[in-house]
């Protein structure tokens, strides 16, 4: 439940907090989108770590699997993102659910964007507008997520 305003504020420690893990958290995602964790880069751990958990697996499937374990990584990064954004976000401002949402995806999308435009100008890396996609789908999950507990909890607005 969101802290009643004060004064017209809401603590002022708290928002900082807030936005400061969303910060950090989007300096995780710009990291993790340098050429250090290029494929080529990831397989060099993935692969040898599937092989190890799966010794008959095929090296199609491990491929298959590497590429599976990145999409879901994008995919997690960016819920996570939204989570963040969105606690911000609701302690900052005192609007409607559906303007925080739209805030919080208007975030996803903008970090997405700026994210995959850094790594097409890489010479490791390529920028791909699905990757885009599974960013904002992510943020989605967690919008869908976080509404649903909202409810759950008997929360409204």
């Amino acid at each position: 439940m969101q802290q009643p305003l004060v004064g017209g504020t809401r603590s002022g420690r708290k928002i900082c907090v807030a936005w400061l893990c969303t910060a950090l958290w989007i300096a995780v995602i710009h990291a993790l989108a340098g050429d250090q964790f290029s494929a080529d880069d990831s397989s060099r751990i993935i692969g040898p770590l599937l092989r190890w958990l799966l010794r008959d697996a095929s090296p199609e499937w491990i491929a298959a699997t590497h590429v599976a374990v990145r999409r879901a990584a994008h995919v997690v990064e960016y819920a996570i993102l939204a989570l963040l954004a969105l606690r911000a976000l609701r302690l900052s401002f005192d609007r409607s659910t559906a303007w925080l949402a739209a805030a919080t995806l208007a975030v996803v999308m903008v970090v997405a964007a700026t994210d995959e435009s850094r790594q097409a100008a890489s010479a490791k890396r390529t920028g791909a507008l699905s990757d885009v996609t599974l960013d904002i789908s992510g943020g989605v999950a967690a919008l869908v997520l976080a509404r649903a507990v909202q409810r759950s909890r008997g929360l409204s607005t």
